[in-house]
Formats: C-alpha cells, sequence, structure tokens
C-alpha cells in the first residue's frame, strides 16, 4: 500500500498544472545561453552553463567527474578530473549568491556530484 501511494502522489506531482515552474528553480534557455534561479538572471560561463544544464537536467542523479568532463568539452580534450571540481566550486558560488539558504548542487563522496531540488 506505501508503493501504491508513493507512485499516486509521484504521478499527480507530475501532472499537476503549474508544479513543474514551481518546483524547478532553475531555467535554462540554450538559444539565448541565459540561465536564471528563482527568476534571477545567473551570469555563466560556457563551461558553467553546460555543467548547469547537465546537473539540472536529471535532478537527484548522481554524475561522476568523468561523466561531467564528457559533458562540459565536446572536443575531447585531456584535462583533470579535479577541473570539473573548480567549475563546481565557481557554479556553487555563483548560485549561492541568488539563493543563499538553498545549496543546490551536492557532493557526493567518492562518487561524483548531483543537483538537489528542495
Amino acid at each position: 500500500p506505501r508503493e501504491v501511494v508513493a507512485r499516486v502522489k509521484a504521478v499527480l506531482r507530475r501532472a499537476a498544472p503549474g508544479a513543474a515552474a514551481l518546483a524547478d528553480p532553475v531555467s535554462l534557455d540554450a538559444e539565448r545561453f541565459e540561465a536564471r534561479v528563482r527568476g534571477k538572471p545567473l551570469a555563466l560561463t560556457p563551461v558553467e552553463f553546460r555543467l548547469l544544464r547537465k546537473l539540472a537536467g536529471q535532478p537527484g542523479r548522481v554524475f561522476s567527474r568523468t561523466q561531467l568532463i564528457d559533458a562540459l568539452y565536446l572536443d575531447n580534450r585531456v584535462v583533470s578530473d579535479r577541473t570539473v571540481d573548480s567549475h563546481i566550486k565557481n557554479l556553487r558560488r555563483k548560485l549561492e549568491q541568488i539563493a543563499p539558504d538553498e545549496p543546490l548542487i551536492r557532493s557526493i563522496y567518492g562518487v561524483g556530484y548531483k543537483f538537489e531540488l528542495s
């Protein structure tokens, strides 16, 4: 019975009109290269934009550094896996300026990073 209730709640959340706009704090426009968090504009570098798009595209999913590198650098250049850490740090700093009480990117020790909606 608990599983049925959980499934029904999940379907209702997805089907509710306007629920996506309220639940999703990040809005990305790839054509205009614009990012907004809680309706406020966010100035990002191209790499930070791709990183946020990858993470926010599947909230709750944990991405390894290798997966993120593949998404960030489309020309298959060789970069250190710590490069992702640097980009994550910069992106977190920018997100905290807009939503200080809401850490959106979470580190999963030994695995990678995930985007969490609060």
